[in-house]
């Protein structure tokens, strides 16, 4: 069983491994391009909202709002991108720009909650409530998933 932390960070660095994947394709691969961005959009919209619903309200609970609140606003950010990325054709050079520009949005949000918000919250939660949300997490994002799963 895993800690929020640990969760938190092992869908962080599956993203990373999803955005390093589409970052190596190139404009003639928009098919596995398509792919991979569509593993990577539900598995990201998934984690967002579970994060949001179990991790951060727990901040928020816990007084730490201003970071909350920072910590949504760049969900929105890249949900944004996400959207937009994922109406684009994949087989131009405009959207490969656009995709780096979120892997870095990312990848910034990823940093800064890994060293300071999980920081912030090991002074607030006790082992036992960090493995409380961990669990938390674990079951929601299994019924997130497949409702963000296109069907067939």
């Amino acid at each position: 069983m895993s800690n929020i932390f640990e969760r938190i960070k092992q869908d962080h660095d599956k993203a990373r491994e999803l955005i390093s994947q589409i970052e190596d394709t190139t404009d003639r691969a928009a098919k596995k391009r398509q792919e991979l961005f569509d593993k990577f959009k539900i598995d990201l919209w998934a984690h967002n909202k579970v994060e949001e619903a179990t991790f951060y309200s727990r901040l928020e609970s816990k007084g730490d709002e201003d970071e909350s609140l920072e910590a949504k606003n760049e969900h929105h950010m890249v949900n944004s991108l996400l959207e937009e990325l994922d109406t684009m054709p994949k087989a131009n050079k405009e959207w490969g720009q656009k995709f780096h520009a979120l892997a870095e949005l990312l990848e910034h949000h990823m940093d800064e909650e890994e060293d300071e918000f999980f920081e912030l919250a090991r002074k607030d939660l006790t082992e036992e409530e960090a493995e409380d949300l961990g669990r938390r997490f674990d079951a929601r994002k299994k019924v997130v998933m497949p409702a963000l799963t296109p069907v067939d």
